[in-house]
């Protein structure tokens, strides 16, 4: 299927249905789809919130075991109610890029709080460069057990694609389309987001700005989040 097959196909998807973002999209140990080698040692701070008083921060680690493999691990508070409750997650995960801009990555998504609700993610992502200033990201993953799938679903599969801009070695913007859904539970569990992120670098620190417009029925997701991220080199 070509580039503009894939492109009406994700229109129609939109026409049809117009949600914020699936909880599997957080279950890897980074801050989202990066096909960019994690550094020697690096950490990484966030926030996120959909324009109210429930704010996530997730906090990660990440290293490079060598030129093939990264490991990283990412916990994730989230906060409600102005702070009055919390619910923690912690996301271990390992990655092997058996191209340099290609990878596939297995991450165990644990629930600490007392629901409990872990799960396992598999990943296969790839980036190709169109042109030296544009390229596009691809990246497929799975989802198993009832924190990725839900009470009543079997499997969680999600699909993205991310055409990136690239202003030398400073700017880079992103516009991601995710889709997801779950096997046993795709009626009140499919959804679609558009992420328009803008990410900048100073040296061996990237700050990244996430703006989420989910854009589905109101009973699956209609929110509206936004993130900011620092990730440094150690």
């Amino acid at each position: 299927m070509d580039m503009k097959r894939i492109l009406c196909l994700l229109i129609a998807i939109l026409a049809t249905s117009s949600f914020a973002l699936d909880h599997f999209w957080d279950m890897r140990y980074n801050f989202g789809p990066e096909s960019r080698p994690s550094p020697k040692m690096g950490i990484g701070l966030g926030i996120r919130s959909p324009f109210n008083s429930d704010v996530l921060f997730p906090i990660n680690f990440t290293t490079r075991l060598n030129k093939n493999f990264d490991v990283g691990a990412k916990l994730d508070i989230n906060t409600y109610n102005k702070l009055e409750e919390t619910r923690t997650a912690l996301d271990l995960g390992i990655r092997y890029r058996y191209k340099p801009s290609s990878y596939i990555a297995f991450d165990g998504y644990l629930d600490l709080s007392e629901t409990s609700q872990s799960a396992l993610a598999f990943t296969i992502g790839t980036q190709q460069f169109i042109a030296k200033c544009f390229a596009n990201y691809y990246e497929l993953r799975a989802g198993f057990l009832d924190g990725a799938t839900g009470k009543d679903g079997y499997a969680k599969f999600s699909a993205s694609m991310i055409p990136t801009i690239v202003f030398g070695q400073v700017l880079r913007m992103f516009l991601e389309v995710t889709s997801s859904a779950s096997i046993g539970n795709l009626k009140d569990d499919f959804m679609v987001d558009i992420i328009p992120k803008m990410e900048l670098t100073f040296g061996g620190t990237h700050v990244r700005i996430d703006f989420d417009v989910g854009v589905m029925q109101e009973k699956n997701n209609d929110r509206k989040t936004i993130a900011l991220y620092v990730m440094t080199a150690l």
